[in-house]
This record gives structure tokens, sequence and C-alpha cells, in this order.
């Protein structure tokens, strides 16, 4: 069981969203897409205070093009990913 808090995607999570969006707008399959993104990278709060994650994309510059739209909108919505925390 995880202690997470509510509406803060995991880094998984959020590189579904991302590729559910790009699927839809784009075209392609999820698993091309999530390739594409790559790992959505959780970095320290502490120094990254507006946006704690980032993605590398890879593969032509038209999908990193797509990509990098994408991600300006999610994270609107999602500045913060969180990773799974233990349960005291």
């Amino acid at each position: 069981m995880t202690d997470r808090l509510p509406d803060v995607p995991t880094p998984d999570e959020l590189r579904d969203v991302l590729a559910r969006m790009l699927s839809g707008a784009a075209g392609g399959t999820l698993e091309k897409w999530r390739k594409a993104i790559g790992e959505v990278e959780m970095l320290p709060l502490a120094f990254h205070p507006r946006s704690n994650w980032r993605v590398t994309p890879k593969g032509p510059a038209e999908q990193r093009d797509a990509i990098t739209s994408a991600v300006e909108i999610v994270r609107g919505a999602h500045p913060y990913v969180t990773g799974d925390r233990p349960t005291p």
C-alpha cells in the first residue's frame, strides 16, 4: 500500500497520460508514444519548485515537437509527480 497525495500522478501514470494524449491527437499506438516519450524523470523538489519532472523525448523532430507541446499542456495540470512512499 502507498501513501500518495491525491491527484498527484506517479511518473508512470504521467507517461501514460502523455501517451494517451499524443495517440489521440497525432495517431499511432500508445506503445509507440511511450517509447518516444521515454521515462518521466522525477527531480528533487528543492531544486525544481515549479515542476519536479522532465522527459527526454526520442525520435524524429516532428515526434519530439509533438511531445514537447503535450508536456507543456500536461505540466499545467500536473506540475508534480510523486514516487511511491512506504507507509509508516
